[in-house]
């Protein structure tokens, strides 16, 4: 990949499968998620929930999409990503959305959550999959103040 039209194909392909994790999170909807998950993929959320394997992923999200507390937050704002690749064939991609409305269990409406992602997808077979991904939400507390130079 080392010209920068396979490059730009590449860089697109991976585009794509974060379009259809987003389209999926929008739409509160699973389908087309068999094709974004690698089979032996790895996935965690923001409060450390974490599953293994395609089908335990999609059936986790499943859950999630259906509850009515989760689906009451709406996106704030369009959705922020990055792309670099670390070898011809893998590649690490950064996600950034605020939510705004979700509950908790309890019914409690949670601040707007700042929440980001970094996914680890391979090409295997001609095709991008993600086979880790990590979701966290940023906090407001600090435990180290940067001091300017």
């Amino acid at each position: 990949m080392s010209d920068k039209y396979g490059r730009a194909a590449e860089e697109a392909a991976v585009g794509q499968v974060l379009i259809a994790v987003g389209a999926s999170f929008r739409a509160l909807d699973t389908g087309g998620l068999d094709q974004v998950y690698a089979q032996d993929a790895d996935w965690t959320n923001a409060f450390g929930t974490s599953r293994h394997g395609r089908a335990a992923i999609i059936e986790y999200l499943s859950e999630l999409f259906a509850d009515p507390r989760f689906a009451a937050g709406k996106p704030v704002g369009p959705p922020q990503a990055s792309i670099r690749f670390v070898a011809d064939d893998v590649a690490v991609a950064k996600t950034y959305i605020e939510r705004e409305g979700q509950q908790t269990v309890d019914g409690s409406e949670l601040p707007v959550r700042r929440n980001h992602s970094l996914k680890v997808l391979v090409n295997r077979d001609r095709r991008w999959q993600i086979v880790s991904e990590m979701y966290m939400d940023a906090r407001d507390e600090t435990t180290h103040e940067h001091q300017d130079d």
